[in-house]
């Protein structure tokens, strides 16, 4: 064999033999190609919760209006209440942003029985027409957060303004008197929601406080039905206890009854 052929020869073996390690070696080399980056975190948005409901509220307690007519036991059934009705506002709204939330209630009613009354001692008729606006404006923090269910917690301020006003009939003339109150308390106060199936859920949400009141105390309970993402129903029950007194003015009363209403998320 000429010896350049052998020459060669040698050198192709030689080739062959190195070219497996240099490419097990180039595969030990990092690649080029990049690994897609993991997808960003969804910011938090700001959502709002508008809720609208129905109190059937029983009254219970000693309330002192107007002098001279003494303080009285008041024992009147939600139905009573109802039947005299003249209309009001009765809702909740939500603003949540990540754990952060902003609570607020309002209440407001008017009612106008059109029983006249004859009070002991009074040789008169009285009829009374009742205003009350109760109003709580809270500030919140989600403590606990699962899909199962979660915790809030909550202080802020609950407003009172009530206003009665007294027809007293002495014939053949009428003796109209009115007195209002006005009164603040501080309250703190705490949410539970539970998620029983998708879309049953059970909640409770409570407050206690005072300030202008000896002492408040306002409790709901009750199962909500999710029928949307932004759509539920809920119905429970709710009691509130105000204890107030200045002056001839005493409010030491407890409205409880059924609660009916419904969501909507925005």
């Amino acid at each position: 064999m000429h010896p350049f052929s052998k020459r060669l020869r040698a050198a192709a073996l030689a080739l062959s033999a190195l070219l497996p390690a240099a490419f097990a070696h180039a595969s030990d080399l990092p690649s080029n190609k990049r690994e897609p980056a993991p997808p960003l975190p969804a910011l938090p948005s700001l959502t709002f919760r508008a809720s609208a409901y129905l109190w059937a509220t029983g009254l219970e307690g000693r309330l002192r209006t107007l002098p001279p007519l003494p303080a009285a036991k008041v024992s009147i059934g939600f139905d009573e209440v109802m039947k005299h009705f003249d209309g009001g506002i009765m809702g909740a709204g939500e603003l949540k942003y990540d754990r952060w939330l902003v609570f607020f209630d309002v209440l407001a009613s008017k009612i106008s029985p059109n029983k006249t009354i004859f009070p002991a001692g009074y040789p008169a008729g009285v009829k009374v027409d009742s205003g009350s606006f109760v109003g709580l404006a809270a500030g919140g923090y989600r403590l606990i957060d699962d899909p199962a269910y979660s915790l809030d917690a909550f202080a802020g301020v609950r407003g009172f303004a009530m206003k009665n006003t007294l027809r007293v009939q002495l014939m053949p003339a009428t003796l109209k008197l009115a007195e209002s109150e006005q009164w603040a308390d501080g309250v703190v106060g705490a949410r539970l929601k539970v998620n029983l199936t998708k879309s049953l859920y059970a909640t409770t949400i409570g407050f206690v406080g005072k300030g202008g009141s000896r002492y408040e105390w306002d409790v709901f309970g009750g199962l909500g039905y999710a029928f949307t993402d932004k759509i539920s129903a809920f119905a429970g029950y709710r009691a509130m206890k105000v204890d107030y007194r200045s002056g001839n003015f005493i409010y030491n009363a407890l409205q409880q009854g059924p609660v009916l209403g419904v969501n909507a998320s925005f």
